[in-house]
Formats: structure tokens, sequence, C-alpha cells
């Protein structure tokens, strides 16, 4: 019984390992320009073939001329980190 207990212990704190994550998020006003209405992203993890998270790439993705506002996330699954930029503005 005590084997079977310890078993059910192990595999609970695997699961909860599992699907645990992290956020850390930094928001940044770029300019003197507006926020605007238009929002673009980029974003992907260390396995994307061509990862691209730069500034240049949301605003190409959002079709944003004046960047108003920046913002960085990097979230962890386990060990797996995915980054995404967004931009807003006009």
């Amino acid at each position: 019984m005590k084997n079977k207990t310890f078993k059910n212990f192990v595999a609970l704190g695997v699961m909860a390992i599992g699907i645990s994550s992290c956020t850390m998020s930094h928001t940044a006003v770029v300019t003197n320009n507006a926020v605007g209405s238009k929002t673009g992203v980029a974003s992907g993890s260390i396995f994307s073939p061509k990862l691209d998270i730069t500034y240049k790439k949301a605003k190409e993705n959002g079709n944003i001329t004046k960047v108003g506002v920046a913002e960085m996330k990097v979230t962890n699954y386990l060990i797996i980190p995915v980054f995404e930029t967004k931009v807003s503005g006009e």
C-alpha cells in the first residue's frame, strides 16, 4: 500500500511540474505617438525555424506605421520559452 501511495505522489508531482508556467512581460511607451487602434504581434518559440520576434516584424504583421506602445512577453512552459512581441499604434 505504501508503494502505491508513493507512486501516486510522484505522479501528482510530475503532473504539477508539467502544467506549471511562468510569464514575464514588459510594457514600454516607446514614442510620443498615440496608442492607436491597430495591434501587431510577432511570436514564436525556440523551436521555430525562423524565429523573428522583432518590433519591426510585429509592426509589419499589424500594418502599423507609427508605434505608440510596445510589449515584450516571455512565457515558460516547464523549460520551453515562448516569446511574444506586441506593438500598438496607427
